[in-house]
């Protein structure tokens, strides 16, 4: 085991950010953590390099000390050295460095002619060796290689990082991370100032390191392809899922679906108890009546599951219906200077209901052509033209369209004066805002947020052509969800510039791709023209427009489901009413039995399991390797009891149908 986090809680002053967190970080995982903004991911992180200290359990952090080789990235590092682009990137090798800059004064030194030259071979010869003991030359060619898949160019080695701009100089520290973690990787949003090909290089390195890697990540579609296990931190706590990232969603809403039906379950339990001590309080039963009352008192209530995962259930309909055609583009490009950055399109037709994703990389016009529709700036050649009723709405990534002075629900409600109150809560209901956050100040909302109440508000003005520049940008995972829901829900037509490659493959059904001058649209979505739109040529060539290759399965055990024994438990059977049913009344009493057992099984397993947890609790965190084989007790337990869970719910299903 590399590191662990076990049962740790963790407070900022009042505010409870981590309850109960454990987390096992083994040799050959690689791992997604996610999570909404706030949920303690980047926390977790710096709890395992020693930059916060847990306020209960314990942590084992991967340290030099235990030999682990670790590298980390975040976006607020900041360079080390104000030397070059490569000199940072090798800073973490001081050693290696350090012996180079002494080799090139030895060589210097040589060719000096002098009686000491004797001694500067001797020494030469003795700084080589300690730099070839430590791969110094194999670290140089490393480091440039994953430099240059960076994005940098081999002049760019030489730079003063001082010279770069922000995003360059993220990738010199992820260059740095990768260099350093030849055991361990703990990369925070990795992927934010990446290309499509850099993108797609980090992807492949991922899959094929033997280091071991945790990332903090709000790309689906990255998490797709390189995760092994899923961490998801909501509410402070911590689950754990095998799987990529679509295997943690269909897991979720399993448990979802398990939990929301114990939880009516013993809902429709705790109303007949109620009934029964209502009418029996005060009669002949009255001590019956009392024990049922104590019972519920003390009985462990499941709360109502929060079903916020993605489910489309609204639309959005054109307040004015536009003609079948939205929009058309003739000979249109555009650029800056009275330059295009593109061969003129020359007949572009966007109709009804269609959803275009524009691609491609950056600088290449993608927004400018948002900017040139939306009336910003002008043409260099050409012109858009609007379809018949159309009215078209832009979402520029400033949201300039929200006013500041307003809370959420002025902002809406301002659109149009008259409509009720309860007609706009509904409206903004379906962009994730309700009770508190309606009376929000504009102000005082996140990136996310504010994403959503823009579009929500031209929505609201009765557009029925948007045009969307990076509408997900900044957001977390239920936002960006939100966002797709919303471009599905909406019966118009729009028009998306994003590098969401996971946001492509849910709503485009036709793309454009602007590259190397040309603009060239094709039907069908991001999975369909994987390659083309990645710019993996060499791959389409091959094979045409080849299907992605699908998330590798991994074969584990299944989780388990949320603790919902108490609900098992409570949900004893009433005697029947009516004749008397020989036959069924033994059916009923042996499916009782069932029950019971499996209750019992249930009971048993989680006292294991809990017992298991504190042992692990006041464990040494230097002896990891018993923790391990512990972890590996827990996780065997888990499984058990899912597969009792599963028992118990066929047992009460077969008594239900008995009692009928």
């Amino acid at each position: 085991m590399l590191a662990s986090l076990n049962h740790v809680d963790l407070r900022f002053g009042p505010q409870e950010v981590l309850k109960d967190v454990t987390w096992a970080i083994q040799e050959g995982e690689c791992w997604g953590v996610i999570g909404r903004n706030g949920a303690g991911k980047s926390t977790v992180f710096k709890l395992l390099l020693a930059q916060l200290e847990a306020d209960a359990g314990t942590v084992v952090r991967p340290t030099k000390e235990r030999g682990i080789r670790m590298g980390h990235y975040a976006q607020d590092l900041v360079p080390e050295t104000q030397g070059s682009v490569l000199e940072e990137a090798l800073a973490a090798f001081g050693d290696v460095e350090r012996l180079q800059h002494e080799m090139r004064d030895l060589e210097h030194r040589m060719g000096e002619a002098g009686a000491d030259l004797a001694d500067v071979m001797a020494r030469y010869e003795t700084v080589t060796e300690a730099f070839e003991r430590l791969d110094g030359f194999s670290i140089r060619a490393r480091a440039e290689s994953i430099l240059q898949s960076l994005g940098f160019a081999a002049s760019d080695f030489e730079r003063p990082v001082e010279t770069l701009s922000g995003g360059q100089k993220s990738r010199v520290m992820l260059a740095k991370a990768i260099l350093q973690g030849q055991d361990l990787l703990l990369l925070d949003e990795p992927t934010n100032h990446l290309d499509l090909p850099s993108l797609r290089w980090l992807e492949d390195f991922i899959q094929a390191t033997d280091a071991t890697v945790a990332v903090i990540s709000h790309d689906r579609y990255f998490l797709d392809k390189i995760a092994t296990e899923i961490l998801e931190l909501e509410l402070g706590r911590s689950r754990v899922y095998e799987g990529n990232y679509s295997e943690f969603m269909e897991k979720k809403e399993q448990e979802l679906e398990l939990l929301e039906r114990h939880y009516e379950q013993q809902q429709t339990y705790i109303k007949k108890q109620e009934e029964y001590i209502r009418r029996n309080i005060a009669g002949q039963n009255t001590k019956q009546a009392r024990g049922r009352r104590t019972h519920l008192s003390k009985l462990d209530r499941i709360q109502k599951p929060l079903q916020d995962r993605r489910k489309v259930k609204f639309s959005f309909p054109e307040t004015q219906r536009s003609g079948d055609v939205a929009l058309v583009l003739e000979n249109a490009s555009v650029g800056w200077g009275g330059k295009p950055l593109y061969a003129p399109v020359e007949q572009l037709q966007i109709k009804r209901g269609q959803k275009l994703g524009i691609v491609g990389l950056n600088g290449t016009g993608k927004s400018t052509l948002l900017k040139a529709v939306a009336e910003e700036i002008p043409f260099i050649t050409g012109r858009a033209r609007l379809g018949s009723q159309v009215k078209l709405g832009y979402f520029d990534q400033h949201h300039k369209n929200l006013d500041q002075r307003n809370t959420v629900f002025q902002q809406i409600h301002g659109v149009n004066p008259q409509a009720v109150k309860q007609d706009v809560l509904g409206f903004l209901a379906k962009f994730q805002f309700r009770g508190d956050d309606v009376d929000k100040p504009v102000t005082a909302l996140s990136g996310g947020e504010r994403a959503r109440l823009s579009i929500a508000t031209l929505i609201r003005q009765g557009v029925n052509l948007l045009l969307l520049d990076e509408p997900t940008n900044h957001m977390d995972i239920p936002s960006m969800e939100a966002m797709e829901d919303t471009i599905l829900s909406f019966s118009g037509a729009a028009i998306v510039v994003t590098h969401d490659r996971y946001l492509l493959g849910r709503v485009a059904d036709s793309l454009l791709r602007i590259h190397e001058g040309k603009a060239e649209l094709r039907e069908g979505g991001y999975e369909d023209h994987q390659a083309w739109v990645d710019l993996d040529l060499g791959a389409e060539d091959e094979a045409g427009s080849v299907e992605p290759e699908p998330p590798k399965k991994v074969e584990k055990k299944p989780e388990p489901p949320v603790k919902a024994a108490p609900a098992a438990k409570a949900l004893s059977p009433a005697k029947p009413q009516g004749p008397i049913d020989k036959d069924k009344q033994r059916a009923v009493k042996r499916f009782e039995k069932h029950v019971a057992e499996a209750e019992a099984k249930v009971g048993e397993l989680e006292a294991r399991l809990a017992s298991i947890q504190k042992e692990m609790a006041t464990m040494d965190p230097a002896g990891w390797q018993a923790f391990s084989a512990k972890l590996d007790a827990q996780k065997g337990l888990e499984a058990d009891l899912a597969y009792a869970m599963s028992d118990w719910e066929a047992a009460q299903g077969a008594l239900e149908e008995a009692q009928r």
